[in-house]
């Protein structure tokens, strides 16, 4: 707050900061009157809504009364006291009437009204601001903007407009009014700018769907900072833009407060989708998703309220992410990895709670349950596979020491909750970027359609950066460490940038400029660089697997302990202190976190989770899975980077943008836009001031006004001063002129020299001078008359002695002239005197260094002369002694060749010889190696081919088998949707068939027990025959017997009578006896028959008896196989109808393309038979020997 000289008197007007009382939590000063000035410097205060308060002289501000009419100033910097009270004073009475747009110098101070206000924006406004400079019409973003668009086109040099307040205080909206404008301002009178300036806007529920997020302070925040920039060409014509985004707060896609949402993507795709595609999604509408709700128990009820508005707000995104250039396929590809992330976020979710004690605890003994239908919704939405999706989060893979292998442990809960979190943020991170990415393609898209799509550096850009303002949460964490970077560096950006407009305003109004002391962010800004190198390296041993060394607590001890060393930092960092205070970092113990004192106030940060916060590597089975998936918009999503090292530090890549956006700043001139909050509960018409007062210290309002307390805080232009106090001066002085009015103002009431200053067009006075001549005018005060006759006597004589020093000046200036050049002249020839003087033992010295080395250069030239001549008769000698050792070399060489000419001749026919044979063998070398390189040429073809066929054939194989299942796959689909409408006709079929089926499944069981009843009946009849054989071979033995013994007694009576030979009538019967091979009596009866002519009449009886009795069995046999062939022939019959019906429906639903129910149950036919099985009746059951020999007797007789 600005300092206060703390003289006041009994009966001035102040503010003092209102005590922290329940009835006063909304205000920040009360009013009042001094009473009395303790000794002790403290004041006794009479306060205006009653009561008596005594405070501390330095604690008070300075006020001033209203006039009548209750108005307002448009500028802060026109007030009579310049402090936190009066500005807030004076913004509440501006937002009582809807004034919400007020200056403090060239800053603009935006109050957010939280209704509409009528006539405040569009066209007509448009208009009326065009063209218009600042402080000519009321304070409006559209004042600002045109400011900038009139500067880049007038000075062709960037321009830059910082935008910033805390959640909820209606930045992004400003953002757009202003975009409103520069669309306006540049024309739009082409198809392309019109179309840049349309994309523009329809790109912003694009980024605020996947950047925005309901929060306890703002239903609609925006948790990312983006810089806009529209580029104009030299005509100032809309031409390009471009969207920067910095720090998505991606930890709120899995971790949200109660009673806050994430972003607001995932809610409109659950309000907006139609049911197909939800069904699609696998999603239900209307249920509580672990990733979507927070722990709050009245979560469901309080979501409720947006879901009107995020209905809106899903049709306004699908048509804006259309807009931009993408496909319905497109679009359902972002749905799709949306809808994957909200399953991952239920992986876990029917874990028992031992594993959710364990994730709390981080007991390395327990692990957790996955849940399998989530499991298997998000591996289909992402791509994956379901199985290794598991193994990845629900194990680690650890390298084994001196050994190239990997050994798999499970995760801990902790683990697998770090795990899943990390893979769930970098897919959403992704998504986001790989959106803003398309949203610039689209721009440039548009441009490369314009008349001329190269690119053209001539061109300059207004930005528009929309970033976070100072934040102090009631927790804060990693994000607000560098939320609060940035606010550190551009509030010294701010003051910096502010000073040099100070310092260009005094000039342009020819005032002395004094230099000014400013707040130094270097010492905070230096220790969170030295707190996030420290993060960083414990960061480091934390992602290669270190987590016993490298901790949270380890990080929060060591920056404490590094920061204490340092004086200048320890006065930045402090340690927790042990405070029961409502609103501080509530349960923290001292190593989780520390304090920072910034610019704004101090702030308390928890450093829980920070190590993996500030990790941007995804661990590498992650990556895989999806590098791997076969969902083609999710594999673009992986990080192609070869270089897989474990740890990229999010810190570091968030300090470099910064500075790459600092100095894109400075290439701009910047304008500044601050907006506020009127309220916590975003409700119009209320005022709350302490929650004002904060962001007026927090946006660095006070650090401005400090700037200017230092200087003239007051600077009123010359028409409001005259206006203002015309009534204390008499009306003669109008005449004089505005300037010399004010300055006869100041004489009249005495005010000192040194606490005004007149500048070209306004006048400069210090703190306090304003308010006394708002006390004089208020008190009708009235100047000394002798004094005014004297100022005007003054002003007389100022007013002649101006006109003849003008006189004078005008004659004294060609003489002036005249004297400039001749002593111009004298110095000139004064100085070449003054240098031929200095110059001359100089020149003569030379000229003798000159003669000398000349003669020294003859000296050598003679010398050099009698050398050549001594050379050249020396190298005469020389080359006479070198020809005659040439001639004797050449003698001796010609002898030597007389002598050795028969040896050389014969050294050359054995040297070619000895060349031809090598020849040869050389030849026999090639023929040889060219038939080997033939043979491995051969060979290398053979397996090239063979290879080429193994590839081929893959491919083939492959691609046959792709094709296999894409057309399983398509003809799935299309079953699927022709099902429905043949589903009526289908289940009639079915119905059809199971009762056929039951029938012959009841027929089928009825043969199987015929069968059955046939099989014992054969098996009883067997055993009855084999009775019966027992009794006919007994019944043949008695037979025997008789037959003996009638035999015996026929003998005796023809021997008595005939005496015949005995042999005839024994042969039969013995042979009879002794034929132990013959089965049954038939057999016996009919070779007694064929061996006996008179046989008794008992005989013929019981032969005809057992011949009846096997006919009969054999008739009764072939009766029942011939039942049985008819019950199968007719099982037959109806199968063959069957089967040709079912080939008719089969051929039916393949002409449309439908799978009848009969294919589908073809395997579980009632009586499968084959297609080559012969109707043959089976074989005659076994009925006994002796009926088959019987049988087979009569057959061959």
């Amino acid at each position: 707050m600005p300092v206060n000289d703390g003289n006041f008197s009994v009966g001035d007007l102040v503010y003092l900061p209102c005590p922290e009382k329940p009835e006063h939590k909304d205000l920040a000063f009360l009013p009042g009157t001094v009473r009395e000035v303790a000794a002790d410097g403290q004041l006794v205060v009479d306060l205006v809504a009653g009561g008596v308060l005594r405070q501390a002289a330095g604690e008070a501000r300075a006020r001033f009364v209203k006039d009548v009419n209750q108005s307002t100033s448009q500028d802060n910097t026109s007030l009579v006291h310049l402090n936190d009270a009066t500005i807030l004073e004076n913004l509440e009475a501006r937002h009582e009437r809807d004034e919400i747009y007020t200056y403090t110098a060239s800053v603009l101070l935006a109050m957010n009204p939280y209704k509409d206000i009528s006539e405040l924006y569009g066209d007509n406004q448009c208009t009326r601001y065009r063209g218009k400079h600042i402080g000519a019409l009321p304070p409006h973003p559209y004042a600002i903007a045109d400011t900038a668009y009139r500067a880049l086109v007038r000075e062709r040099r960037n321009q830059g407009l910082l935008i910033s307040g805390e959640s909820g205080a209606g930045k992004t909206e400003t953002a757009k009014i202003v975009m409103q404008y520069l669309g306006f301002a540049s024309g739009a009178t082409s198809d392309l700018a019109a179309k840049i300036q349309a994309r523009v806007l329809q790109a912003q529920p694009i980024l605020e769907s996947l950047g925005n997020s309901v929060t306890m302070r703002n239903s609609n925040s925006s948790r990312f900072g983006k810089y806009n920039r529209v580029f104009f060409d030299e005509a100032g014509t809309l031409v390009d833009a471009g969207i920067t985004t910095y720090l998505l707060e991606s930890s709120r896609v899995v971790v949200h407060s109660s009673r806050e949402r994430t972003y607001h993507c995932f809610y409109e795709m659950l309000s907006g989708l139609p049911q197909e595609k939800l069904d699609e999604f696998q999603l239900k509408r209307g249920q509580k998703y672990r990733l979507l709700s927070s722990s709050g128990g009245e979560e469901e009820s309080w979501g409720q309220q947006f879901h009107d508005r995020d209905v809106q707000n899903f049709t306004r995104l699908c048509d804006s992410l259309r807009t931009i250039g993408l496909s319905e396929a497109d679009v359902d590809d972002c749905f799709k990895v949306l809808a994957g992330l909200v399953h991952l976020g239920d992986l876990a979710s029917a874990a028992s709670e031992e594993a959710e004690a364990a994730a709390a605890s981080e007991d390395s003994s327990k692990s957790v349950e996955l849940d399998d239908e989530s499991l298997e919704a998000a591996a289909k939405m992402l791509g994956m596979d379901s199985s290794e999706l598991g193994a990845v989060l629900k194990r680690r893979k650890l390298c084994v020491p001196g050994r190239n292998s990997f050994h798999e442990v499970p995760r801990t809960a902790a683990q697998f909750r770090q795990a899943l979190h990390s893979l769930i943020k970098a897919l959403y991170k992704r998504l986001f970027d790989r959106t803003v990415a398309r949203i610039n393609d689209s721009f440039k898209e548009l441009q490369a359609q314009g008349a001329d799509s190269a690119d053209h550096p001539e061109w300059r850009h207004i930005g528009i950066l929309d970033i976070y303002g100072f934040e102090r949460l009631q927790r804060n964490s990693f994000e607000q460490l560098c939320i609060n970077l940035a606010n550190e560096r551009l509030q010294q950006y701010f003051v910096e940038n502010v000073l040099v407009a100070e310092q260009s305003l005094y000039k342009r109004e020819g005032l002395p400029w004094m230099g000014l002391n400013l707040p130094d962010a270097a010492p905070v800004v230096n220790t969170i660089s030295k707190i996030f190198l420290q993060l960083d390296e414990l960061s480091q041993q934390f992602a290669t697997g270190m987590e016993k060394v490298a901790t949270d607590e380890r990080f929060c001890q060591r920056t404490i302990e590094d920061a204490s060393k340092d004086p200048q930092r320890k006065e930045v960092l402090k340690q927790l202190k042990m405070s029961n205070k409502r609103g501080s970092s509530a349960n923290l113990a001292l190593n989780e976190g520390f304090t920072i004192r910034h610019y704004a106030g101090q702030v308390e940060y928890t450093t829980k989770g920070w190590l993996d916060k500030n990790n941007d590597r995804l661990l590498p089975e992650c990556e895989e899975l999806i590098c791997d998936s076969k969902n083609e918009f999710v594999k673009s999503l992986g990080d192609t980077d070869k270089n897989k090292v474990p740890f990229r530090s999010i810190s570091k890549k968030y300090q470099a943008d910064l500075e790459t956006l600092l100095q894109t700043l400075s290439t701009c001139n910047l304008h500044y836009i601050r907006c506020f909050k009127p309220n916590e509960i975003q409700k119009p018409n209320i005022f709350n001031q302490r929650l004002v007062l904060d962001q007026i210290v927090q946006c660095g309002t006070i650090e401005l006004v400090k700037i200017m307390h230092d200087g003239y805080p007051n600077r009123c232009p010359f028409e409001e001063i005259t206006t203002r106090f015309q009534a204390l001066l008499p009306e003669s002085f109008q005449r004089y002129g505005m300037r010399t009015f004010i300055e006869a103002l100041m004489l009249a009431y005495e005010v000192p020299k040194e606490e005004w200053a007149l500048g070209m067009s306004r006048l400069f006075l210090k703190a306090g001078q304003l308010k006394a001549l708002e006390d004089m005018r208020a008190d009708g005060a009235a100047p000394d008359p002798e004094k005014l006759k004297l100022i005007v006597s003054g002003i007389i004589r100022k007013k002649w002695v101006r006109a003849g020093n003008a006189v004078k000046l005008c004659n004294f200036l060609p003489k002036f002239i005249a004297e400039v050049y001749a002593t111009r002249a004298a110095r000139a020839l004064a100085l070449h005197a003054l240098v031929i003087a200095r110059l001359q033992p100089k020149l003569e010295a030379a000229r003798q260094r000159v003669f000398e080395r000349r003669q020294a250069a003859r000296r050598r030239l003679k010398a050099a002369f009698f050398s050549v001549r001594l050379v050249n008769a020396e190298m005469a000698q020389v080359h006479a002694k070198r020809r005659q050792r040439l001639v004797d070399a050449l003698f001796l060489a010609a002898r030597m060749n007389k002598r050795l000419q028969p040896w050389v001749a014969g050294a050359k026919e054995r040297a070619s010889e000895s060349e031809k044979r090598r020849e040869a063998e050389r030849r026999r070398e090639e023929e040889r190696q060219v038939e080997a390189r033939k043979q491995i040429e051969d060979e290398r073809k053979r397996v090239e081919e063979e290879r080429v066929q193994m590839e081929a054939d893959m491919v083939a194989h492959k691609a046959r088998k792709q094709i296999e299942d894409e057309r399983k796959r398509v003809e799935e689909e299309r079953v699927q949707m022709e099902a429905d409408m043949v589903a009526h006709k289908a289940k009639m079929e079915e119905e059809k068939l199971q009762r056929e089926e039951e029938e012959a499944a009841k027929k089928l069981q009825e043969e199987k027990r015929r069968e059955q009843e046939e099989a014992e009946w054969q098996a009883k009849e067997k055993q009855k025959v084999d009775e019966e054989r027992q009794h006919l071979e007994e019944e043949r033995k008695a037979f025997e017997e008789q037959k003996k013994l009638f035999e015996q007694e026929r003998r005796t009576s023809v021997v008595l009578q005939n005496c015949p030979s005995p042999s005839r009538a024994k042969a039969p019967i013995v042979e009879a006896e002794e034929d132990d091979d013959v089965p049954d009596s038939a057999s016996a009866l009919n070779a007694q028959q064929s061996g006996q002519q008179g046989q008794s009449p008992m005989d013929s009886e019981i032969q005809k008896q057992m011949d009846d009795r096997i006919k009969a069995l054999e008739r009764d046999m072939a009766r029942k196989q011939e039942e049985v062939l008819e019950q199968m022939r007719i099982l037959q019959e109806k199968n063959a109808n069957l089967e040709a019906r079912l080939t008719e429906e089969r051929a039916v639903s393949s002409a449309a393309g439908t799978p009848t129910p009969g294919d589908r149950r073809r395997d579980a036919s009632p009586i499968p038979l084959d297609e080559d099985e012969e109707l043959s009746p089976p074989a005659t059951p076994p009925a006994g020997s002796a009926a088959r020999k019987a049988v087979a007797g009569r057959q061959s007789s």
